[in-house]
């Protein structure tokens, strides 16, 4: 009789702990938060060929698309410095090319309007057309200087001839090395539009592993770049590999 009265106080005791909780037997409670981050799954009704694709034409449209849109502005803003920078290389490429085509027709003796810049540079090479030809081979001669090759003019016609006068003449000389001058300032501009397009290509490689990046923690989607090498007697290359 003891024990089942015994049994009945424990189960009614464990009944009201249970229904009143540890504080009220001087235990203090302790609660447990479980907190899940929305922005690791932000992104997973999001198309990632969508997003790889617009950085691909425009760096920083696949950021805006993630709703990443603090780096979606630096790169656009980068894109946009890249374009301003080719397009003044282009320019002044341009107005050193016609101040050397002006410049040439003035004082070589040479119709220089229209001519290509591989032609004005044997020009700034060679004071006169009698000293490249006495350098040169005539299959070379045939081929660079009477533009046979591309057509854009014949050695036989009037006007493709040139001479900057005597190395003995201060003032020619001068001349000639004025010209040379021109033409170093327009391979520096060419030089910087290549520059700046290899910029604008290295520009789309950052946003589009940027992209992938952000794809990868904000759609809870497993998703691996693996560069593997590929090494054979006959064949030796890379493998890129995009894993889900």
């Amino acid at each position: 009789m003891i024990r089942v009265i015994s049994i009945l106080i424990l189960l009614a005791a464990i009944s009201v702990w249970s229904q009143s909780g540890p504080e009220s037997f001087g235990v203090p409670s302790k609660e447990i938060t479980i907190e899940v981050d929305s922005s690791q799954t932000a992104n997973k009704d999001k198309s990632l060929g969508l997003a790889l694709l617009g950085s691909a034409v425009l760096p920083g449209t696949g950021e805006a698309y993630l709703r990443e849109n603090k780096s979606a502005r630096n790169f656009v803003l980068v894109e946009v410095g890249f374009w301003a920078s080719l397009f003044v290389a282009w320019q002044v490429r341009e107005s050193y090319l016609q101040s050397g085509r002006n410049y040439a027709s003035e004082f070589s003796g040479v119709d220089a309007s229209g001519k290509s810049a591989a032609y004005l540079e044997n020009l700034a090479s060679y004071r006169s057309y009698e000293e490249y030809e006495h350098r040169q081979d005539s299959y070379e001669l045939t081929q660079v200087i009477s533009g046979v090759r591309n057509g854009q003019y014949d050695v036989s016609a009037q006007g493709n001839t040139w001479d900057f006068g005597s190395s003995s003449s201060p003032e020619n000389t001068a001349r000639w090395r004025e010209f040379q001058s021109v033409m170093r300032y327009y391979r520096g501009a060419n030089v910087a539009m290549s520059f700046a397009v290899g910029a604008l290509a290295l520009n789309r490689v950052v946003a589009i592993a940027h992209t992938l990046r952000v794809y990868r923690r904000t759609s809870g989607k497993g998703i691996g770049l693996h560069f593997d090498p590929l090494i054979s007697p006959d064949f030796s290359g890379m493998r890129l590999a995009l894993a889900f």
